[in-house]
């Protein structure tokens, strides 16, 4: 299994058309302990079933990973999430992610750009692009403290 980071920034995407978006899917973690939703992977072609998925929010503050997952498919062709784009006809690789695990960044405990850098200041933890992968040596680290974060 390997392990991807993906991407949210708030200030360019509204998650479910909504802000906070991720609070309704936070909420049905609590009810039935995962949740579904379809991401971006950017160019990423490699994604398959079963990748661990950490999501990290990026541009305003709290930035930080708020989120993880398992990747629920391989990647397939879908609809741009601009907008825009889609409108123009576009798509983009995305999956869906079976997301185990939402923080909200507004009022619990992340894992901050801060400790992130801690782990890896070389690491590209503020890549644009979702789908970039995270080596195991790096990955396991992060996933010690997310499972100590909740």
């Amino acid at each position: 299994m390997r392990t991807w980071l993906f991407t949210w920034n708030p200030s360019r995407f509204a998650w479910d058309d909504k802000h906070d978006g991720y609070l309704e899917m936070k909420n049905q973690i609590s009810q039935a302990g995962i949740t579904y939703n379809s991401w971006s992977c950017g160019n990423n072609k490699s994604i398959k079933k079963g990748d661990r998925i950490f999501l990290i929010r990026l541009g305003v503050e709290p930035r930080g990973i708020m989120a993880s997952g398992y990747a629920a498919t391989d990647v397939f062709e879908g609809p741009h999430w601009d907008v825009q784009r889609e409108a123009l006809g576009i798509k983009c690789r995305r999956l869906f992610i079976e997301f185990d695990k939402i923080q909200d960044p507004l009022s619990e405990n992340i894992i901050p750009m801060d400790n992130l850098m801690g782990i890896n200041p070389k690491y590209k933890w503020s890549s644009q692009m979702s789908g970039i992968e995270i080596p195991d040596h790096i990955a396991n680290e992060v996933e010690t403290i997310w499972k100590n974060i909740g």
